[in-house]
């Protein structure tokens, strides 16, 4: 969050953003810190579970030139235990919105 890819205006304008969604009532944003001495799942790369009210849950994964959705059971209760190792793992949803909007200052400030 503190690489302004794009520029500081452009990083403190989606910075901005993900504060305002973080407000919605269906949106939990949160912080897992750099310099963790633990490994997350998080360090194996970014990917997406998708889960429905009326469907079987999926999962999205990127990589630099393909990307894939996973539906097997397996696989997406392996990402399933991976997104509740991070929400155990990360700053709790009002400590990281604190935490962005620092950052957020700091862009601006260094503009």
């Amino acid at each position: 969050m503190r690489e302004p890819i794009g520029g500081r205006e452009v990083m403190t304008d989606q910075l901005h953003q993900l504060l305002k969604l973080s407000e919605l009532d269906n949106v939990t944003i949160q912080v897992v810190r750099s310099g963790s001495t633990e490994w997350t799942p998080a360090h194996a790369g970014p990917f997406i579970l998708f889960e429905f009210p009326k469907a079987a849950p999926i999962v999205h994964v990127e990589h630099l030139s393909s990307s894939a959705f996973l539906s097997n059971a397996g696989d997406v209760r392996t990402y399933s235990d991976a997104a509740t190792n991070l929400r155990s793992a990360a700053m709790h949803p009002t400590d990281s919105a604190e935490f962005i909007a620092t950052i957020a200052d700091e862009m601006e400030a260094n503009a």
